[in-house]
């Protein structure tokens, strides 16, 4: 049988292990964070639906904050249902994804297609920290595709307008594994330090350009270059009539207006049928 610690209870000899166990946890108090100082917390609000955000259509969505790279947390929703997925990247402007919100709606109504739509960073109602734009763009597009994947999309395709278009090319033509297709709406040969004819001269993936004459920000002799720099069999240019408009406008669907044959071509590019 062992035999019972005697512990003396003499103060003087219990002094030393006082000052030592003191010193002991007072150094735990000091150990640096395990959090990275870079990283916010998400919004403590659930977001707010995009039919409230954006008004228009009252599709059911389901909206939550996307984590991505840098501790950013942008305002994401993803609304219908299927196997083909839409990843929407949107052109620069204070609504976000507002501007793409009817015609995923469209889609998941009447073409069976899923959406994931979501606000880049200072835009809309995401909230991110100080960072190079078009990094932070690149980063929130490529986390968008993630979550896609991890959820359930059999395939993925890119879609993006004007800035987004650039985007959607530079990490379509990046990504791996890569995504089943890309659409670009009038997306221009620059921005924010982006080459859009570099990333077409990577793109392996079937690929869809639109622009229409008389735009002010991408011409069609640009878009024509970037769909010929392409080194991929499954592509298509399409140059709609003049005035036609710039980004999502192309798709048309606005103020009443019927969905153009290009938001048609669009929908069949989704859905795997490269034509």
């Amino acid at each position: 049988m062992s035999r019972p610690l005697r512990i003396s209870a003499n103060p003087t000899r219990l002094l030393p292990v006082v000052i030592a166990l003191s010193i002991m946890l007072a150094s735990c108090t000091n150990l640096p964070s395990l959090r990275s100082p870079t990283t916010t917390s998400a919004p403590a609000a659930a977001p707010p639906p995009p039919a409230q955000l954006c008004g228009g259509p009252t599709t059911p969505a389901k909206s939550f904050w996307l984590s991505a790279a840098g501790g950013a947390q942008v305002y994401a929703a993803v609304v219908g249902t299927g196997p083909a997925t839409a990843v929407f990247v949107h052109q620069a402007g204070p609504g976000g994804l507002c501007g793409f919100w009817p015609y995923a709606d469209w889609l998941a109504r009447t073409k069976g297609v899923r959406s994931l739509l979501f606000s880049q960073c200072g835009n809309g109602a995401s909230q991110c920290p100080a960072g190079n734009p078009a990094d932070q763009w690149l980063a929130t597009t490529t986390a968008a595709v993630s979550w896609a994947r991890a959820h359930d999309a059999g395939q993925v395709t890119l879609v993006g307008a004007s800035a987004g278009g650039v985007v959607a090319l530079q990490v379509a033509a990046s990504i791996r594994p890569p995504v089943d297709g890309l659409v670009d709406l009038s997306g221009e040969r620059r921005w924010m330090g982006l080459d859009s004819l570099v990333a077409a001269r990577r793109l392996g993936v079937p690929a869809l350009f639109a622009v229409a004459p008389g735009d002010r920000y991408v011409s069609v002799a640009t878009m024509r270059q970037l769909y010929e720099a392409a080194p991929v069999r499954a592509k298509r240019l399409v140059v709609l009539a003049d005035g036609a408009g710039h980004g999502w406008d192309l798709l048309g669907g606005a103020a009443g207006m019927d969905w153009s044959p290009l938001a048609v071509t669009v929908a069949a590019w989704i859905q795997g049928r490269h034509r």
